[in-house]
């Protein structure tokens, strides 16, 4: 088996992250909360995640795990000084759903404010917003591979990292990386997953 390859993706990769994000995020649990809004129309996801990804490849980090050129897994890190950005993208989402009768855009707007509203206010930081490995590839190396190539060019930086852990399991894999759980676990409306605030100095 060949080694995994880490690297930051460009524009370029954009056709191949689409259907990479859909696939490694369904059952990630903040994710499938939103999605279990209620049924959406798949090429009005595709256009969201399309138009999602598009936005972070030109304005964040999405870096991406691959072997053999074909994509395991993928993340999204944003550059963090100041949280006006996800109070922005709240307000943001809150247009859309009043605009289009798509029950995934109220949860991921209530997911957003809540959790601009406990984003920790220690700048500059790197916000992991995302990672994901593609159900086929789970437990094979590319979650772990991303974040020690990312990390330690954190750490060269000297600049420190901050993320919301969907489930338990997930936050002590990251505290294998050396992120501390920190604040209030942060409940979501209607029944959704508790996200657990990590920290890593």
């Amino acid at each position: 088996m060949s080694d995994i390859t880490v690297r930051q993706a460009t524009e370029a990769d954009l056709e191949a992250l689409v259907p990479a994000y859909a696939a490694a995020t369904a059952d990630e649990a903040t994710n499938a909360w939103i999605a279990a809004a209620g049924p959406v129309p798949e090429d009005a996801y595709i256009a969201y995640l399309t138009g999602s990804l598009q936005r972070h490849l030109r304005t964040d980090e999405v870096w991406i795990a691959e072997r053999d050129g074909r994509i395991e897994g993928l993340s999204v890190w944003v550059r963090v000084a100041s949280t006006d950005r996800f109070h922005a993208d709240a307000d943001e989402l809150a247009a859309m759903a009043a605009a289009t009768p798509l029950p995934m855009l109220r949860r991921a707007e209530a997911a957003i404010r809540l959790t601009a509203q406990a984003h920790p206010e220690r700048f500059p930081h790197l916000y992991l917003y995302l990672i994901a490995v593609l159900p086929a590839h789970r437990g094979a190396g590319a979650g772990g591979a991303i974040l020690r190539t990312r990390l330690a060019a954190a750490d060269e930086e000297g600049i420190a990292a901050y993320l919301e852990a969907s489930t338990a399991d997930s936050a002590r894999l990251y505290q294998r990386s050396g992120f501390k759980e920190t604040g209030q676990r942060l409940r979501l409306p209607e029944d959704g997953p508790a996200l657990i605030p990590m920290w890593r100095d």
